[in-house]
């Protein structure tokens, strides 16, 4: 199972953690308004990607990775 996760950085901005492969492809392809800020590895080999993402795509956010927001 992968681990997403999404939290508020400030009242403009969301961060999201994303593992899951196939989330990771649907925001490259769909959602260029999600930037990437940062890349995680282990042992050489990519596990996770964190974005930022706009307030306003707080709902497609949620249901894109299945999760709430953390407060």
């Amino acid at each position: 199972m992968s681990n997403n996760a999404l939290w508020r950085l400030n009242s403009d901005t969301l961060a999201a953690y994303v593992e899951d492969p196939e989330v990771i492809r649907k925001i490259r392809r769909s959602y260029p308004d999600f930037v990437e800020t940062a890349q995680y590895h282990r042992d050489g080999v990519l596990i996770g990607r964190q974005y930022n993402v706009p307030s306003n795509r707080k709902r497609s956010a949620r249901n894109l990775l299945d999760v709430d927001v953390a407060r």
